[in-house]
């Protein structure tokens, strides 16, 4: 039979920590959700037996988790409105085509040219700025 190693394993040392992180997480969530401040949240898990980096990230997490409940709007949530804005606005599926796209936008510069010489006075000159009649 085989000896069992003299020497330690160095897994013999981690500390799964998953399960009580994870029970910690639920609880700062529903406390930071209940109003609690993060400061107050973090210092009842340094004072529960949580290191306070440990704390640190475990207060992060459950702020991260409540954002939606404190009303906060994220950077990422304005720039995925502003694409989807700037998406529907292209013509939907005329991008897909680019010479059908720019024949469109061609299309659409001229009706505004011609709807601005219209608003001008309609007095077909040539382009330039007009003299105000005195």
């Amino acid at each position: 039979m085989a000896d069992a190693p003299s020497d330690p394993s160095p897994l013999d040392n981690v500390v799964d920590d998953y399960a009580p992180r994870r029970e910690a997480i639920e609880w700062a969530t529903v406390e930071l959700a209940a109003g609690r401040g993060f400061d107050e949240v973090s210092a009842e898990l340094v004072g529960g037996g949580w290191l306070a980096e440990d704390a640190a990230e475990i207060v992060e997490a459950a702020r991260r988790q409540t954002r939606h409940v404190r009303g906060v709007v994220t950077r990422e949530q304005v720039v995925r409105a502003s694409n989807q804005h700037y998406r529907s606005s292209m013509g939907g599926w005329f991008v897909g085509f680019p010479s059908v796209a720019a024949m469109r936008r061609l299309i659409h510069s001229l009706a505004s040219l011609a709807s601005l010489r219209r608003n001008r006075g309609g007095d077909g000159g040539g382009g330039g700025p007009h003299e105000p009649e005195a």
